[in-house]
């Protein structure tokens, strides 16, 4: 009965406190984004899906990657984590009026208060894009690999 006890009450603070290997890998990247004293090669390294462009392609992509990065550290300067949510988009009626795409299973919203700070598509446990274009008030992931 102890041992039955004991599980249960594991199961029960495991659950409490779940996030998805989506929501730790948003998590831990804007964590590594904020860290002054990580460098950016290294955030693309681990965080971001690696691309199969030539030579060129590549370089031009290195570069989107590295500013983009760029700025989503200094974004972040100000802000403190702990108050920062990650959402699912499958949860949001309202961000899924904005997009193109029709599977938001791997969408995540990162959000501060009610505000949006960023757009996440997670493909192969690594961020497939974190920038959209916003034409016409309809969004578009801009997708760094393929």
């Amino acid at each position: 009965m102890k041992n039955l006890m004991i599980k249960c009450l594991l199961i029960f603070l495991i659950s409490c406190n779940v996030q998805s290997q989506e929501e730790k890998l948003i998590f831990n990247f804007i964590a590594a984004c904020k860290d002054k004293n990580i460098e950016i090669p290294v955030i693309k390294d681990k965080y971001i899906c690696e691309g199969k462009q030539h030579t060129e392609a590549k370089a031009t992509l290195d570069k989107f990657l590295t500013d983009g990065i760029a700025s989503i550290r200094k974004e972040l300067q100000s802000k403190d984590l702990s108050k920062l949510k990650i959402i699912k988009a499958t949860n949001d009626k309202e961000v899924q009026k904005e997009f193109v795409i029709t599977d938001f299973s791997k969408v995540f919203i990162l959000k501060e208060n009610k505000k949006i700070v960023l757009y996440f598509l997670i493909e192969n446990d690594r961020i497939a894009a974190f920038s959209v274009l916003n034409k016409g008030g309809i969004k578009n992931f801009i997708i760094l690999c393929n």
